[in-house]
């Protein structure tokens, strides 16, 4: 399944860490719950377009490693 589009949303009640969420639409016309935005990782939503949810998700913890390390 290939991402069509992805926003942030912001989730009803949420804790302050938990905020906001990757949403992504995909080809299938399905929407799914990509992982939660993270302040010090920032990651461009139309940076994931394209990608199948495995490279997405391959790509996030790149950067999350990334930030990590950084630190």
């Amino acid at each position: 399944m290939i991402i069509e589009s992805v926003e942030l949303v912001a989730l009803p009640n949420a804790p302050p860490y938990q905020e906001k969420i990757y949403r992504a639409h995909m080809e299938t016309s399905e929407d799914m719950d990509l992982f939660q935005a993270h302040l010090d990782v920032p990651l461009p939503p139309q940076t994931l377009v394209g990608l199948t949810v495995e490279e997405a998700l391959r790509k996030r913890a790149e950067r999350m490693l990334a930030a990590a390390g950084a630190h």
